[in-house]
């Protein structure tokens, strides 16, 4: 078990030390501390909000137990989707590879301090967005130490098991890796297929409660335990944490909590036992196995042939996301696949789809309020679009030819900011024809909407590729290093949490105007402050290089 902490570490080390190469002296300087410092109370301040105003209406109601369901629903739903996007890459693509295979570690240490990695990885977000919900429940319900405890427990517990399940998936997956000649598109190929295993099996599982009537449904939702019934068999860890959590009987926490850590440890086992007969095949064949397709083409004249400045650079921009399939899983294509998966994920989760959708058409009306909640959600997958914060990091080191050829670096800022953009406007699509599908919105609505939208989408690029232009990640030895351990890619969360609180200031202040005069009051003010950073960014488009060396 030394061996496997050890190597733990050193995975871990690896890892954060590629998370900002400014690591050192600089990172200690108390102006990078004070912004960390803010940038924490800002999300436990949001949280702390979000998790007061609905605690406080459940529990009016006396109906706080369905609280505690919802945030070890979300945690469980959070670890899926973490290990989504990082199981491949950690388990797959480091460069330590090639590296680790030749010592002396026996199989299983070498899987298990992997998994531990992104175990770790997972503890640093959903102890912030899990035990800050938790606490104020047990604040609010005036509850003792124990359920603090147990509450730890959960957290540590609970994302375990979607970890070891999803990994699973990924190395089965990735045993077939040395049977391709193009390994790139192989692991796009894997990490599609991956999505669609977990489409699949929500719209498999969703059958499950079908013979609930609405009556029942209804009945189940208001009761003190209704969530849990809901979501009793699909999910059995939740159910068996919730339990232990909310009941007033010490045995029968303990009971659950015992229930909980066997289950985990029977996956536990049953994972290094299968994963020792799967990693290494798709491993080895990953590093070794297939090839490139061969290069040897005859080379046609008309792809040689004079074409305009900005398709030319911008079809640049493209080339080097798709091409590479660590920038296309992380940078690209989550502007298609993040909403189509939470919004597969709620619809196969509806129990009664028609009643449901006409339920929701009728509570929000074409109001102002209905469009802000929409905005808002648009806002948030943004945060998952990491195209314009890393524009000048993927070059590299060749990022500097930017300063040498004849285009301004004006007109190249805005080229590298295209593809952010289009990507934006897919996503604003998909969740606008999800919109309209689910509430019936005027034609009129949806297209203010979209407008509004793609202004904050140009926001988004823009004020993202000023962060990538000060604080540039070019000297990287991997791929992976600049889409996932880049302390940049916090800034467009930050600056979608904002975006979500000026919108919900607007609704608020605004509550009763019509929807078409809040649409454009939020549209104008996004356009004016968009305007104000590009200027910024055209006028100091010199400065804003003097990083790139």
């Amino acid at each position: 078990m030394s061996k496997v902490i050890k190597l733990t570490k050193i995975f871990l080390k690896s890892s954060f030390s590629n998370m900002d190469s400014r690591i050192g002296v600089s990172s200690k300087s108390k102006g990078k501390i004070l912004l960390y410092g803010i940038l924490f109370l800002y999300f436990a301040g949001l949280i702390i909000f979000l998790s007061y105003n609905l605690l406080d209406g459940l529990i009016a109601i006396h109906q706080e137990a369905i609280f505690v369901s919802l945030v070890l629903f979300m945690v469980f739903g959070l670890a899926i989707f973490q290990t989504l996007f990082s199981s491949i890459n950690v388990l797959y693509f480091t460069k330590d590879n090639e590296y680790i295979l030749p010592l002396p570690l026996k199989p299983y240490q070498i899987i298990l301090a992997r998994t531990l990695v992104m175990l770790v990885a997972e503890y640093a977000v959903i102890l912030l967005i899990g035990l800050i919900p938790l606490v104020m429940y047990g604040i609010m319900t005036v509850q003792g130490i124990l359920f603090y405890i147990l509450a730890i427990c959960s957290l540590i517990l609970l994302p375990i098991l979607p970890m070891l399940l999803i990994s699973i998936i990924v190395m089965i997956i990735m045993g077939f890796a040395k049977l391709t000649k193009n390994r790139n598109r192989f692991q796009l190929i894997a990490y599609i297929l991956l999505i669609a295993i977990i489409i699949a099996f929500l719209g498999v599982t969703s059958g499950t409660k079908e013979n609930l009537t609405n009556e029942e449904m209804a009945q189940a939702i208001v009761s003190s335990n209704g969530m849990i019934e809901i979501m009793k068999g699909y999910v059995p860890t939740i159910n068996y944490m919730t339990e232990a959590l909310t009941t007033n009987s010490l045995f029968i926490s303990l009971v659950n909590v015992l229930k909980t850590t066997i289950i985990t440890v029977i996956g536990l086992v049953l994972y290094l036992v299968i994963s020792q007969k799967l990693y290494f095949k798709g491993l080895i064949g990953n590093l070794f196995g297939g090839g490139t397709l061969n290069s040897n083409k005859k080379i046609k004249q008309e792809r040689y042939q004079s074409s305009k400045l900005y398709k030319s650079y911008i079809g640049k921009e493209f080339k080097i996301l798709v091409r590479n399939p660590v920038f296309l899983i992380q940078c690209l294509l989550p502007a298609i696949l993040i909403p189509t998966l939470m919004f597969c994920a709620v619809y196969f989760s509806l129990n009664d789809k028609t009643s449901v959708m006409e339920m929701f058409g009728n509570a929000l009306e074409n109001s102002f309020l209905t469009s802000g909640i929409i905005l808002g959600v648009i806002q948030f997958f943004m945060m998952f679009i990491y195209i314009s914060v890393t524009a000048i990091s993927r070059d590299g080191e060749s990022a500097t030819f930017m300063k040498y050829i004849p285009v301004s670096l004006y007109r190249q800022y805005i080229y590298k900011i295209i593809p952010n953009i289009i990507m934006n406007i897919v996503m604003i699509i998909i969740s606008l024809g999800v919109a309209m599908y689910v509430l019936h919105l005027p034609i009129l609505t949806l297209v203010i909407l979209f407008v509004v939208a793609v202004i904050m989408g140009i926001l988004q690029s823009i004020l993202m590729l000023i962060v990538d232009l000060k604080r540039p990640k070019l000297n990287w030895d991997s791929e992976y290093a600049v889409a996932k351990q880049n302390m940049n890619l916090i800034f467009p969360v930050l600056l979608s949490m904002v975006n979500i609180v000026v919108i919900a200031l607007m609704v608020y202040l605004f509550k009763d105007i019509n929807v078409y005069l809040g649409l454009t009051i939020l549209g104008c003010l996004f356009m004016v402050v968009t305007f104000m950073v590009n200027k910024y960014l055209y006028v100091n488009q010199n400065e804003l290089a003097d990083k790139i060396v």
